[in-house]
């Protein structure tokens, strides 16, 4: 709603303006994007943020422990970036995929990349692991 409209509606039923202006804090949250499971990974060549096998396989690992596609939001980005990054979403679980990230909250989980799993069928218990303490954690 347009500030003006606002302010024409607030005086028409008698509430002063400054009552409702939005906090800084309230402006931050608004802007951060809000999802149940931020996967994240630093540059592949098998990203799972383009469709493929890679991607087919992350949604399946993670639709095993109750998530949609929607819940989902996967990204890809530089591990210096992280904390930039994080600030920027309001997610319940944060899955980290690449060697360089390290966890820093207790709702934040690291396991392997699904391409090192593709090609490496040992991997497969101690993601699903992980997975299980996500599983916990969205409860």
């Amino acid at each position: 709603m347009k500030e003006a409209l606002r302010s024409r509606y607030l005086e028409a039923i008698g509430v002063p303006d400054f009552l409702y202006i939005q906090t800084e804090s309230e402006d931050l949250n608004a802007q951060k994007i809000t999802t149940q499971c931020l996967v994240i990974e630093t540059s592949n060549t098998h990203s799972f943020c383009l469709n493929g096998k890679t991607r087919d396989f992350l949604l399946k690992m993670l639709e095993a422990v109750g998530l949609t596609k929607d819940d989902i939001h996967c990204i890809s980005i530089n591990a210096d970036d992280l904390s930039r990054t994080l600030s920027g979403y309001n997610a319940k679980t944060v899955l980290l995929m690449s060697e360089g990230l390290k966890p820093s909250s207790e709702q934040h989980f690291i396991t392997h990349h699904p391409s090192e799993i593709l090609t490496n069928e040992k991997l497969k218990r101690e993601a699903w692991e992980v997975l299980k303490k996500i599983k916990a954690c969205l409860k």
